[in-house]
Protein backbone atom coordinates (compact mmCIF):
# COMPACT_ATOMS: atom_id res chain seq x y z
CA UNK A 1 0.00 0.00 0.00
CA UNK A 2 1.44 3.65 -1.33
CA UNK A 3 0.49 7.04 -2.14
CA UNK A 4 2.36 9.00 -5.16
CA UNK A 5 2.70 12.75 -5.20
CA UNK A 6 4.10 14.66 -8.43
CA UNK A 7 4.93 18.42 -9.00
CA UNK A 8 2.70 20.05 -11.45
CA UNK A 9 5.25 20.15 -13.76
CA UNK A 10 5.43 16.25 -13.52
CA UNK A 11 9.60 16.39 -12.72
CA UNK A 12 9.48 15.15 -9.56
CA UNK A 13 7.79 12.14 -7.83
CA UNK A 14 7.55 10.66 -4.70
CA UNK A 15 5.83 7.15 -3.61
CA UNK A 16 5.37 6.89 0.08
CA UNK A 17 4.17 4.16 2.38
CA UNK A 18 1.92 4.33 4.99
CA UNK A 19 3.55 6.73 7.75
CA UNK A 20 5.68 8.44 5.08
CA UNK A 21 8.33 5.72 4.88
CA UNK A 22 9.78 6.88 1.33
CA UNK A 23 9.84 3.89 -1.30
CA UNK A 24 10.89 5.68 -4.78
CA UNK A 25 11.91 9.45 -5.76
CA UNK A 26 12.32 10.63 -9.42
CA UNK A 27 14.03 13.82 -9.83
CA UNK A 28 14.18 14.75 -13.68
CA UNK A 29 16.91 17.46 -15.47
CA UNK A 30 14.21 20.33 -15.43
CA UNK A 31 13.38 20.41 -11.16
CA UNK A 32 17.06 20.46 -10.54
CA UNK A 33 17.05 23.67 -12.14
CA UNK A 34 14.65 25.32 -10.10
CA UNK A 35 17.80 25.50 -6.98
CA UNK A 36 18.28 23.56 -4.05
CA UNK A 37 16.02 25.14 -1.61
CA UNK A 38 12.83 25.23 -4.21
CA UNK A 39 13.44 21.36 -4.91
CA UNK A 40 13.48 20.85 -1.30
CA UNK A 41 10.34 22.62 -0.17
CA UNK A 42 8.69 20.83 -2.82
CA UNK A 43 9.77 17.33 -2.16
CA UNK A 44 8.80 17.66 1.72
CA UNK A 45 5.17 19.40 0.61
CA UNK A 46 4.90 16.26 -2.09
CA UNK A 47 6.08 13.74 0.38
CA UNK A 48 3.64 15.26 3.26
CA UNK A 49 0.80 14.99 1.12
CA UNK A 50 1.51 11.83 -0.22
CA UNK A 51 1.93 10.33 3.42
CA UNK A 52 -1.45 11.65 4.26
CA UNK A 53 -3.01 9.77 1.34
CA UNK A 54 -1.05 6.83 2.28
CA UNK A 55 -2.16 7.09 5.89
CA UNK A 56 -5.86 7.46 4.54
CA UNK A 57 -5.62 4.60 2.78
CA UNK A 58 -4.07 2.53 5.44
CA UNK A 59 -6.91 3.66 8.02
CA UNK A 60 -9.70 2.85 5.69
CA UNK A 61 -8.37 -0.65 4.22
CA UNK A 62 -7.24 -1.39 7.79
CA UNK A 63 -10.46 -0.20 9.49
CA UNK A 64 -8.33 1.70 11.99
CA UNK A 65 -9.20 4.05 14.67
CA UNK A 66 -8.47 7.05 15.76
CA UNK A 67 -6.21 6.04 18.21
CA UNK A 68 -5.13 2.72 16.47
CA UNK A 69 -4.01 5.56 13.35
CA UNK A 70 -2.13 7.76 16.38
CA UNK A 71 -0.65 4.52 17.94
CA UNK A 72 0.90 3.44 14.78
CA UNK A 73 1.94 7.09 13.43
CA UNK A 74 -0.39 7.75 10.66
CA UNK A 75 -0.95 11.19 10.24
CA UNK A 76 -3.65 13.38 12.70
CA UNK A 77 -3.36 16.61 10.39
CA UNK A 78 -6.85 17.75 9.98
CA UNK A 79 -6.36 19.38 6.44
CA UNK A 80 -4.39 16.88 4.92
CA UNK A 81 -6.64 14.28 5.99
CA UNK A 82 -9.49 16.30 4.60
CA UNK A 83 -7.88 16.61 1.66
CA UNK A 84 -6.75 12.61 1.41
CA UNK A 85 -10.47 12.25 2.24
CA UNK A 86 -11.46 14.64 -0.46
CA UNK A 87 -9.27 12.36 -3.24
CA UNK A 88 -10.69 9.02 -1.79
CA UNK A 89 -12.89 6.75 -4.36
CA UNK A 90 -16.26 6.71 -3.22
CA UNK A 91 -16.26 2.83 -3.72
CA UNK A 92 -13.04 3.00 -1.12
CA UNK A 93 -15.38 4.33 1.55
CA UNK A 94 -17.31 2.37 4.37
CA UNK A 95 -21.11 2.01 3.47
Amino acid sequence: MSASGSAHSRDVLVEVAPGGALLDLRIDEPALRRGGQALAQELLELVRRATAVADQRARHTLGLTDRDAEVLGLTADTELTEHAEATTPDTWRAQ
